[in-house]
C-alpha cells in the first residue's frame, strides 16, 4: 500500500511539473468590428462584424518582434504565418473569420499578453491593440468619415517588383501623408510607396519616392529649404507627385521659380486606389508603411 501511495505521489509530481510548460501556449481569438459613427437607439455604438479582408500581425508586447504563431485550437501545432493573411483570416479551418491563433506569449511578467496590428483592407483602416489576451474577444476598428485615420501595413522584400499590399482606399478619400518606419535595415536600398501602377492613373511612387532603408526608425523627408526666390523649395524631397504639387511662376512671389507645396490626393472611383510599395534591393529588410487619410463623405 505504501509503495502504491509513493507511486501516486511521483505521478502527481510529474504532471504538476509538466503542466506549466503546456499552459504557456494560449489560444486567442476575437471578432473584428468596424464602427462608421452610427449609434444604436440606446446610445451604444452600432458595430458591423467584418468577416473578410482583414489582415493582422501579432507582436511581443512593447516590441517590434513578431510572435511565433500556430493554428488556433489545433493540437497538431501547425505553423501559422505571421503576419496573418486575409486568406487565412477568412479560412474556416484556420481563423474562421476571426483574429485567431495559438501563441506562447513573449511576456516575461505574465506570459499572457501580445500586441496586435489589425488592418481592414477595405478603406485601409487599422487598429493597434495593446495587451491582447485570451480573455479579449472583440476588436473595434474606427472607420468614421471626416475623421483622420492612419492605415498601417507591413513590408518585407525579396524582390524589386512592385508589391500590391491589397489595402485600398474608398472613393472620396483624401490621402494626407505617408510615412515609412524601418524595423530591419537594408544595407543598400530605398522604398517607393504609392498607388498601383496597373490601375488607371496609378503612380507607384506617388506618395513617397526613394526613402532610404539604411537607418532604423521613422524616416522623415530629406528635403530642405534653400536660398532663393522659393521659400519652400525641397530639391531632395522624398515625397511623390500625388502628395506634393510642383509649383511654377515668375516674379517676386514666394512660390516663384518652383518648389513643392503639400496638397494631398483625393481618391476617386475612376482612378487608382490600391496601396503598393517597391524596393530597389533584394537584400533583407522590413518595416511598416503608415498612410494618414480622411474619408470626406
Amino acid at each position: 500500500m505504501k509503495k502504491l501511495f509513493k507511486l501516486l505521489i511521483v505521478v502527481m509530481l510529474v504532471f504538476a511539473l509538466a503542466g506549466p510548460a503546456c499552459a504557456e501556449y494560449q489560444d486567442m481569438w476575437a471578432n473584428v468590428y468596424r464602427w462608421t459613427g452610427t449609434m444604436n437607439g440606446d446610445g451604444s455604438m452600432a458595430l458591423t462584424k467584418i468577416t473578410s479582408g482583414v489582415t493582422f500581425k501579432v507582436l511581443a508586447i512593447d516590441s517590434d518582434t513578431a510572435e511565433t504563431l500556430y493554428y488556433y485550437a489545433k493540437p497538431a501545432m501547425t505553423s501559422l504565418t505571421n503576419p496573418v493573411t486575409t486568406t487565412s483570416f477568412a479560412d474556416n479551418a484556420i481563423c474562421n473569420d476571426k483574429v485567431a491563433f495559438k501563441v506562447d506569449p513573449t511576456d516575461a511578467t505574465n506570459d499572457q499578453y501580445v500586441d496586435l496590428i489589425v488592418t481592414d483592407m477595405a478603406g485601409f483602416y487599422s487598429a493597434f491593440v495593446e495587451n491582447f489576451d485570451k480573455y479579449t474577444h472583440a476588436i473595434v476598428i474606427d472607420e468614421r468619415p471626416n475623421i483622420s485615420h492612419v492605415g498601417t501595413i507591413w513590408f518585407a522584400h525579396a524582390t524589386t517588383v512592385e508589391q500590391n499590399t491589397g489595402a485600398y482606399f474608398l472613393p472620396d478619400t483624401l490621402v494626407k501623408d505617408a510615412r515609412v518606419e524601418v524595423v530591419e535595415t537594408c544595407l543598400a536600398g530605398t522604398i517607393d510607396v504609392g498607388l498601383y501602377s496597373s490601375q488607371t492613373a496609378g503612380d507607384a511612387d506617388g506618395f513617397r519616392d526613394g526613402v532610404l532603408l539604411t537607418t532604423a526608425g521613422f524616416i522623415g523627408d530629406t528635403g530642405f529649404i534653400t536660398a532663393g526666390a522659393s521659400v519652400d523649395y525641397y530639391p531632395d524631397s522624398t515625397y511623390g507627385d500625388l502628395l506634393y504639387t510642383i509649383l511654377s511662376g515668375t516674379g517676386a512671389s514666394w512660390d516663384a521659380g518652383g518648389g513643392r507645396t503639400f496638397m494631398g490626393h483625393v481618391i476617386t472611383a475612376a482612378n487608382a486606389s490600391t496601396v503598393t510599395y517597391t524596393v530597389d534591393s533584394t537584400t533583407s529588410g522590413e518595416g511598416y508603411i503608415y498612410v494618414e487619410h480622411v474619408r470626406l463623405r
